[in-house]
């Protein structure tokens, strides 16, 4: 490697910077869609960026290799794990620890980034801002049968 070497300043394709006006006018249009989810008894949820691999379903070709459509890394205790893609399964995971505890029905709103290990194309990032809303019933659910 020579002295001269400069890496390219560039950002990865599908991956966007966000500069202060653009993050005022998404702050504002996320602020005016919770009030209205909280006026009708939505409760805002933020889960964490990662969730197992083993719990993110049908995104996962390959229980030994989950890296194709999501980003995954293993842990120090050699589990799994990958960057959310959805905010569904954050849910059930969320869900099936606290059933116990959480108002019937459930009714939960988010905004959260998601990540998707996709071919970046026009309209199509590999980061973005998802919104997502669900009401779970008083009984307990099936994972695979949360519904909007």
């Amino acid at each position: 490697m020579t002295d001269d070497f400069r890496p390219q300043a560039r950002a990865p394709r599908g991956f966007l910077d966000k500069r202060a006006a653009d993050l005022r006018t998404e702050r504002r249009i996320i602020d005016a869609v919770s009030a209205v989810y909280e006026r009708y008894g939505f409760e805002r949820l933020d889960t964490g960026a990662f969730e197992y691999a083993d719990a993110l379903g049908k995104f996962l070709p390959d229980a030994d290799r989950p890296n194709e459509g999501v980003f995954a890394l293993q842990d120090d205790d050699e589990q799994w794990m990958a960057l959310r893609y959805d905010l569904t399964a954050p849910l059930a995971r969320f869900a099936a620890q606290n059933w116990e505890t959480l108002p019937k029905p459930f009714r939960r709103y988010a905004f959260g980034t998601v990540w998707r290990n996709e071919k970046p194309g026009p309209g199509r990032g590999r980061e973005f801002i998802r919104p997502g809303r669900r009401r779970l019933p008083g009984r307990r659910p099936a994972a695979r049968r949360l519904r909007a």
